[in-house]
């Protein structure tokens, strides 16, 4: 009986040996950067909180009500033209209405006129990007600094001007200053999201669409040094 029992602790020693050898080894995931140089990304975002909306002034006389409409839209096309740096033609459309009441004194006494600006906004420019994702490491994640211009025509269908309205166009410039970010779900296709300002909108969040660029193949891989 004891020398079954040696034989069977023999046995199960070597099985335990046996499979702690064929585990097999743990595979680290490496991080690989997501930018690619070369590549062309189509972006497409909505944005919120617009300074255009919020911050006007009346003249004396108005008094503000609610503003109704849309939130403004963006694209962007971009191409990498460096190993960190990329440059996109950017676009965005915004239009809203200003609701304003207007003060008079008439024959009768003071009464109140309700009127309406239908403001449109068509905006282009030209942005640079600074990625980051070679920084900080962070798997499918490409975050960047952008820093440009845009071109605004601005259209005004009823702006108050001392005791009547007006239509007016400005053209205006205005500095683009984001930071933000891309997430990969594929090597194609993320989703976009960024802060900062360019008087449209405080953040916006979107999806963008990368093509253009060249996978590495297995013999490219083997070709480098």
């Amino acid at each position: 009986m004891k020398h079954i029992l040696s034989i069977l602790l023999i046995f199960a020693t070597l099985a335990g040996i046996c499979q702690q050898e064929v585990q097999p080894p743990v595979v680290k995931k490496h991080w690989k950067p997501v930018y690619k140089k070369h590549s062309t990304t189509a972006t497409l975002s909505v944005g919120f909180v617009d300074d255009y909306r919020q911050n006007y002034t009346l003249p004396v006389g108005f008094q503000k009500s609610n503003t109704s409409g849309f939130a403004p839209i963006y694209g962007k096309l971009e191409y990498g033209f460096f190993d960190h740096i990329s440059v996109a033609v950017t676009a965005s459309y915004d239009a809203f209405v200003y609701n304003f009441k207007q003060d008079y004194t008439g024959n009768n006494g003071p009464f109140v006129r309700y009127r309406s600006n239908n403001t449109r906004i068509i905006s282009g420019g030209l942005t640079a990007f600074y990625h980051l994702d070679k920084t900080f490491h962070v798997n499918n994640l490409d975050p960047f600094v952008g820093i440009g211009l845009a071109l605004n025509n601005i259209r005004y269908r009823a702006l108050p001007q001392g005791d009547s309205t007006l239509t007016k166009f400005d053209h205006t410039v205005t500095p683009y200053l984001k930071a933000g970010a891309r997430y990969f779900i594929n090597d194609n296709f993320n989703l976009f999201g960024d802060i900062g300002y360019d008087k449209q909108s405080i953040f916006s969040i979107g999806a963008s669409c990368r093509f253009g660029h060249k996978k590495k193949t297995v013999d490219t891989i083997k070709k480098e040094p």
